[in-house]
């Protein structure tokens, strides 16, 4: 795990763009620190950048599996926000500076909050195919880059909800007695859901002279309505399809990216789920979207509340729109 070292407060945050109050971000969101690469204090960005934080979570990942770089076949690298456009791929630049080998494999896949969990199924695939021992997947997210003084009536709400950092697991084949591991995992795609958007930044709209001030207006435009919606119908259907693949009537745990800690608690308690039985690190972080599932699996496992043969339902909902789930059983 990596954290940009600048933190804002929820009053930070509120004196910087003037709208609603302190207390109203937890109550609606369960957020009270973020960090981020925005200074919302000095109105500037910080020097240490994406590739910085992606670089020191792989770092302690490895470090943590007990690993080296010599270890490791392959590296998926999850982001939404790339520090370049197109080139130098961001997943190359991680294999370069962590000193992997030629044959080592390094790919990008471009998501959300749903990517982590795309990428467990890929790494998972590969590895019980024989292709690959161990698997790197690193997820990183700095939305605040984008963030400047003059867009605060835009993006007042995006600044208030989302923190920046990076997350990264090594994925293995474990050699158990017991059953352990993945399941199957169900995903979902449904592009009419949506609902974050972003003009330019592609090849379809590239900026000209002529759109110079349009360009320079646009930001990631977000639905917030339409998310607790599709939460609650993505998380219950995602949950219900673990369960009635593992024939399972519960799991021991519950875990999600975290989107809104708040309406995400609701849920788990609409659905009989006790929270001590899930785990929240969205009032430290706020929503970190590429990287939040990974964030959430770092500080629960280093939190050490898991059992081994304990099975936990992993869940997830992010741009796309894509969201999915799966079973993991602790070695």
């Amino acid at each position: 795990m990596a954290l940009p070292p600048l933190a804002f407060s929820n009053e930070d945050i509120c004196n910087w763009h003037g709208r609603k109050d302190p207390a109203w971000v937890y109550e609606t969101f369960g957020v009270k620190t973020r960090h981020t690469r925005y200074d919302y204090r000095n109105d500037r960005l910080d020097d240490l950048d994406e590739d910085d934080l992606a670089l020191e979570a792989a770092q302690r990942a490895l470090k943590d599996a007990g690993m080296s770089i010599g270890d490791i076949q392959m590296i998926i690298f999850v982001t939404l926000t790339p520090t370049t456009q197109c080139t130098p791929d961001p997943a190359c630049v991680l294999h370069k500076r962590l000193g992997a080998a030629p044959n080592v494999l390094a790919l990008t896949h471009v998501a959300g909050c749903a990517g982590p969990l795309n990428a467990m199924m890929m790494g998972s695939a590969l590895i019980r195919s024989g292709q690959a021992r161990n698997i790197l997947v690193c997820c990183a997210s700095s939305l605040s880059s984008f963030n400047r003084p003059d867009l605060k009536k835009r993006i007042w709400l995006l600044s208030t909800i989302f923190g920046d950092g990076a997350g990264a697991l090594v994925l293995s084949a474990e050699r158990s007695q017991e059953p352990c591991g993945f399941s199957t995992f169900f995903m979902h795609t449904e592009p009419d859901l949506d609902v974050v958007q972003k003009k330019f930044g592609g090849s379809k709209h590239p900026p000209t002279p002529d759109n110079y001030a349009e360009v320079m207006a646009d930001h990631y435009s977000v639905d917030y309505r339409a998310v607790p919606r599709n939460l609650h119908t993505a998380f219950t259907r995602s949950h219900g399809e673990v369960l009635e693949d593992s024939g399972l009537k519960s799991t021991d745990w519950v875990i999600f990216n975290m989107s809104n800690a708040q309406h995400q608690r609701r849920w788990l308690q609409g659905m009989g789920i006790p929270e001590e039985r899930s785990f929240f690190n969205m009032e430290n972080h706020g929503n970190c979207a590429a990287a939040s599932l990974a964030l959430v699996l770092h500080d629960f496992l280093h939190a050490g509340r898991h059992k081994s043969g304990e099975t936990v339902s992993l869940l997830c909902v992010g741009t796309g729109l894509q969201s999915g789930g799966v079973l993991y059983r602790f070695p």
